[in-house]
């Protein structure tokens, strides 16, 4: 399940398991135009309205768009997944303190 205006996972699931090689003009231009569409979406909503996949996915494709427009080293990326990794174990334990404080009482922690 994606966030409202967002692209749908399971979309982006079934479109990165078929190679380019078999796609057709219409399909490689529906999956770029969507995937801008998507990207912007991203970029205009805040990290703290961002579901918890949304915003791991969000992070996986920043540093996926980063690591292109760099030549970077294997250091470099090393570092560079370590800051995408730590991203996504917050959002996961946000979601966990937000899984436990609906089962258990207490603050929303989204308010």
């Amino acid at each position: 399940m994606s966030d409202a205006g967002r692209k749908d996972f399971s979309d982006k699931a079934k479109e990165s398991l078929k190679p380019d090689s078999q796609k057709g003009y219409m399909e490689k231009g529906k999956e770029y135009v969507t995937d801008a569409a998507d990207k912007v979406a991203g970029a205009a909503q805040p990290e703290k309205d961002k579901g918890v996949f949304q915003g791991a996915s969000d992070a996986a494709d920043k540093g996926k768009d980063k690591a292109k427009a760099q030549n970077i080293g294997e250091e470099s990326y090393g570092e560079q997944a370590k800051e995408y990794l730590d991203s996504a174990k917050t959002k996961l334990n946000d979601a966990v303190e937000y899984v436990s404080n609906s089962l258990h009482g207490g603050d929303d922690p989204k308010k």
